[in-house]
């Protein structure tokens, strides 16, 4: 194909018309360490040469089982270079987890961060019999540690300089020569909610033609633009946000210490782009609230005035603002908004994403009333990442844009949404009958309902598995519900029960943040979680917000009863998946005597 480029290429390509210009930093004892584009293919190259040293063949599985720091993406771009294909993993999954995913993807070499995720590998001893070889990005505490012929990260990279300098680079260029657009490139694991994780196989062609798309999707920025990179690299959400954009405008990759520092390496990132997801904007909206409620009488007072008058603009399309409206914003921004968004980091913003999962229509009208231009996108791992995208401010009709030039849709007579082109995956690994349902004629099948308008641009409804039918056959989206629910400040979660129900009842979680400063502006004494959920105050609180928010829904929709959940859900126990999405059925086996208690 004329215009297929891989990856590994574009870093090449990049080395060489712009060797000097800053590829991606990583903040190491509070210190930002750079490498430019020249040292970023150096690097490629060494660890492609070193896991040919180690017995690496042409198209191998090699596994990346970390969070995110630079090592990770030249561990994923060497990988490449040698011809092989990337599996990442999540770093927060427990030891049984890992297994299936190293397992089904046959992964035979691994890339590992720390002491941590080598104690899970050493709990699966026995049970990978495919995967050979270790390689940890931090060897501390592992010295002297020999599980599945360890070797740290640096070691290896020596080994290939070593390599290089006796001329085994040719063998590294011969992998990269034959690189061809239908090989897999990278396999991303679908979340899990409701079985397994499957391994989805992205062709170097599928992120080719995702690299040609970025200008579309998040336009046209100068080279040196800054991205920061904290959501997990092995779900494509991220890879598109960070590598696909730093590939295709020569952007920074910026890499904090760690997840929890991420409040102060946003700040001093101050990223021109930002991407996340709506549990992001949610926490970050609980934070604006509780500093506006502790700031002092007249400074709380003026400040939660002007964010109440910022998501009731908010809520009106931007191209339709009245010049009351245009003039109260100047003023406010002036004077509250601007200062707001330095201190979340986002002061330089020009372009925000929420995408992976619904957002509320209330938290998108607070954002963006607040000077912060957050479009909805849609995507999946099956599309390699973002397919549509909202205009600037949210103005289209649809919920989550329109779809980009070169991909094609359709909805199905049952609604749902099909979709063709470029950046369709290739299918499941090792799963010929998934494939075969969800690829028919070259329409991916998403298992999104959606709804087209007018002016081009679709909004989604719901999961096609999701939707409900209450006991008197009305269908009903629980993701519409719990996105209006969760509106209120003080609900992280809410889980809704209605299919085949007389009413919608619902499962509650708190959020602790709001809710803890709530009790103790009022007096309420507690000690643990589970002691704050079930105080009779708290419920009456929870009670009432899910009061005013059924105002929002059509009456069928309306949540009639809660229980809140006496601790917050948990990867480990099962009840969300690693990128936090809520298993349904298992909660709802979990908590069965307590739904059923709502409906007696």
């Amino acid at each position: 194909m004329t215009n297929f480029r891989s990856n590994v290429s574009i870093v090449s390509a990049h080395a060489t018309s712009d060797p000097t210009l800053v590829a991606m930093r990583q903040k190491d004892f509070g210190i930002w360490q750079e490498i430019t584009w020249s040292d970023f293919e150096e690097i490629m190259h060494a660890i492609a040469a070193g896991l040919i040293e180690l017995g690496m063949e042409d198209g191998e599985h090699i596994g990346i089982l970390s969070e995110n720091r630079r090592e990770w993406v030249l561990a994923q771009f060497g990988i490449n270079a040698a011809g092989g294909v990337v599996t990442g993993m999540y770093p927060t999954s427990p030891a049984s987890e890992i297994g299936h995913l190293a397992g089904s993807s046959d992964t035979t070499m691994l890339f590992i961060e720390d002491q941590e995720q080598l104690d899970k590998i050493i709990d699966l001893r026995g049970k990978l019999p495919k995967l050979r070889q270790l390689i940890i990005f931090n060897p501390k505490g592992v010295i002297d540690e020999t599980e599945l012929n360890l070797k740290s990260f640096d070691a290896v990279l020596e080994m290939g300089r070593t390599a290089i300098k006796e001329g085994t680079d040719k063998t590294v260029e011969a992998r990269k020569a034959a690189i061809t657009p239908e090989r897999t490139a990278m396999m991303v694991f679908t979340s899990g909610s409701t079985g397994p994780p499957k391994a989805a196989e992205i062709s170097h062609q599928n992120l080719s033609v995702a690299v040609t798309l970025t200008k579309e999707i998040f336009g046209t920025y100068p080279p040196g633009t800054n991205v920061l990179s904290y959501l997990p690299l092995c779900h494509i959400a991220e890879q598109n946000v960070t590598v696909t954009n730093a590939l295709a405008g020569k952007m920074v990759m910026n890499f904090g210490e760690s997840l929890r520092t991420i409040i102060i390496d946003l700040r001093e990132v101050a990223p021109q782009i930002f991407f996340g997801v709506p549990r992001i904007w949610e926490k970050m909206r609980s934070d604006l609230m509780v500093q506006a409620i502790t700031s002092g009488k007249i400074k709380s007072s003026l400040t939660l005035y002007a964010l109440k008058q910022a998501e009731r603009r908010g809520a009106i399309r931007r191209d339709k603002w009245s010049l009351a409206n245009r003039i109260s914003n100047a003023f406010w921004d002036l004077a509250v908004y601007r200062h707001i968004r330095s201190y979340l980091g986002l002061g330089r913003v020009r372009f925000a994403i929420s995408a992976a999962a619904p957002i509320s229509e209330d938290l998108l009208a607070f954002m963006r009333g607040i000077g912060i231009n957050i479009r909805e996108a849609w995507g999946m791992s099956e599309t390699t990442g973002a397919a549509t995208i909202q205009p600037d401010w949210g103005c289209s009709t649809g919920r989550v844009g329109h779809f980009v030039d070169g991909v094609d849709f359709k909805i199905a007579e049952d609604g749902e949404l099909l979709v063709k082109g470029g950046i369709v995956f290739k299918g499941y690994y090792n799963r010929p009958d998934a494939t075969a349902e969800t690829i028919q004629d070259g329409w991916l099948h998403t298992g999104d309902v959606a709804e087209a308008f007018k002016d081009g641009s679709i909004s989604l409804i719901d999961r096609k598995k999701d939707i409900m039918i209450n006991a008197a056959g009305k269908n009903l989206s629980p993701s519409l519900i719990e996105n209006i629910i969760k509106g209120s400040p003080y609900i992280k979660e809410c889980i809704v029960i209605a299919d085949r129900r007389a009413y919608v009842s619902a499962l509650v979680q708190i959020d602790m943040d709001t809710v803890r400063l709530w009790a103790e502006l009022g007096g309420i004494a507690y000690t643990t979680f589970r002691s704050l959920a079930e105080h009779p105050d708290v419920i009456a609180l929870i009670e009432r917000e899910v009061a005013q928010q059924n105002t929002n829904l059509a009456r069928v929709e309306q949540i009639k009863k809660v229980h809140l959940l006496p601790k917050e859900l948990d990867h480990d126990d099962g009840e969300v998946t690693a990128t936090m999405k809520v298993r349904r059925s298992k909660v709802q086996d979990i908590y069965a005597a307590q739904i059923e208690a709502l409906y007696e």
